[in-house]
């Protein structure tokens, strides 16, 4: 079994008789693919929404050439939930199909229906369909080859009973399943088996990472015998069962688990631990280094979210940055005054207020922070700052709104000393100073710039550090 590099290399050079030498070529790996079957989960579209809004903001964390991700929301969330799943850089399958094509089969949808939507993937013979539905290996049979008609990837699961297991029964029990299908199959590209061992199906019991790597080895071994070397070799097989983060990273490092079909931890933010555990990014490789760093220099918690975020979206290769030639002059931006405001208070119920600020002082030339110097009247910029904080607290009286004064001159003794005189500012909970403060980045390999001779050059100057 391989999994790795994605180039073919000689595995190893042997001498022929005659001294003709010849090589022996390593199987190309298989992409491993992880999937997350809600079920008929979660309660409502709503909670779906947000778990999607959590993951959003993971999304970094795995690399998209490294691991295939396919999201199994409920049949009837499947087109609403498809953009934004897929936005992600999942695909979306559905959890089944039918045996039949189309016709009078009430409540029945037809794989050349998930085609006509766009779905390239469904779930067949789950152990909830085959246990609590009355599904036989004929009816998977029948399911899969309509799949393979229609161009459709199947993720075919495959498992044993707990006193299938006790009795030793559960490669008798695979090669069963496995043997109803294997003649309807004439694309093996379009199918992935998921080995779920039904007694570690949501019951928290997890097969052993030895047991699962056996049981996968012996599926393997079995479709080596059964169809073809290649096939064995290249067919993915997942593995299911009570998965979560703590114990993925032990089960993806056994040779024959291609990956997971994950149940109820697919139903959390921390799916997306799962999925970087099998696939890391470039991301959750180097942010240990990041972040050590910004905690030896003293860097508080939300600058260093802040920079995290930031180094997201850079190790992602998204294209996010505007380029000043694309704004448009303020001469045609519509006419704001006279847009009509209506003060709201509870829109800034919970919401965190940025006021940004140049920081940049002595590195300019000047004496002082550029906020201490006087702007109109005897007011600094940063005395007009703190009466437009006081102001909005007095207008809105909302106990949990939060303000941040973010830049360089957070940190300069001078300016925390100038905002003392605004006693209505607050203190503590309400009121963060968030030094804009950021490692450099190396740009040939995007890791920490290190600069041994002075290592202040190893940071972005203040005002610059976002």
């Amino acid at each position: 079994s391989s999994r790795g590099s994605s180039v073919r290399l000689p595995r190893r050079c042997a001498e022929a008789p005659g001294g003709f030498s010849f090589f022996v070529f390593a199987a190309m790996p298989r992409m491993p693919i992880v999937g997350g079957n809600w079920k008929c989960n979660p309660a409502s579209f709503k909670e779906a929404t947000t778990l999607l809004t959590a993951w959003s903001k993971q999304s970094g964390s795995w690399d998209k050439e490294k691991v295939d991700v396919v999201i199994c929301p409920p049949a009837l969330w499947l087109t609403d939930l498809k953009d934004r799943i897929e936005g992600m850089g999942m695909g979306v399958s559905a959890q089944n199909c039918s045996k039949t094509g189309s016709g009078a089969f009430t409540g029945e949808w037809t794989a050349e229906a998930l085609t006509d939507l766009g779905l390239k993937w469904t779930l067949v013979g789950h152990s909830e369909r085959r246990s609590k539905y009355g599904e036989t290996d004929a009816d998977t049979a029948e399911k899969v080859a309509k799949c393979q008609e229609a161009g459709v990837g199947v993720i075919l699961c495959i498992g044993e009973l707990l006193e299938e297991r006790e009795s030793g029964k559960t490669d008798e029990v695979n090669k069963r399943q496995l043997a109803a299908v294997l003649p309807k199959i004439k694309d093996w590209s379009k199918i992935v088996i998921a080995y779920e061992p039904v007694w570690a199906i949501g019951t928290g019991k997890v097969a052993t990472p030895e047991q699962a790597q056996d049981t996968q080895a012996a599926i393997r071994a079995y479709l080596k015998t059964a169809v073809s070397a290649k096939v064995a070799e290249e067919v993915r097989i997942q593995y299911g069962g009570s998965v979560s983060p703590d114990n993925c990273a032990e089960l993806i490092a056994k040779p024959d688990i291609d990956g997971f079909l994950v149940g109820g931890a697919s139903l959390k933010p921390t799916f997306m631990d799962i999925i970087s555990a099998v696939g890391p990014s470039k991301m959750s490789l180097l942010w240990p280094k990041y972040q050590e760093k910004l905690e030896k220099e003293g860097c508080n918690e939300t600058a260093i979210k802040a920079f995290k975020y930031n180094l997201g979206v850079l190790t992602s290769g998204a294209d996010v940055m505007i380029p000043e030639t694309k704004l448009d002059p303020v001469e045609t931006l519509a006419e704001y005054e006279k847009i009509k405001v209506r003060t709201d208070p509870k829109l800034l119920k919970k919401t965190v207020i940025l006021k940004l600020n140049g920081g940049l002082g002595t590195g300019m030339g000047l004496e002082k922070a550029k906020s201490l110097l006087k702007v109109t009247g005897d007011n600094t910029f940063l005395d007009l700052i703190a009466k437009q904080v006081e102001s909005m607290k007095a207008e809105f009286k909302v106990n949990d709104l939060k303000f941040m004064l973010m830049n360089s001159f957070a940190t300069s003794q001078d300016t925390l000393e100038a905002l003392a005189k605004y006693t209505d500012l607050g203190t503590g909970d309400d009121l963060e100073f968030v030094q804009n403060k950021a490692p450099k980045v190396t740009e040939s390999d995007l890791t920490p710039a290190t600069w041994a001779k002075d290592s202040g050059h190893e940071w972005c100057p203040p005002g610059h550090g976002d």
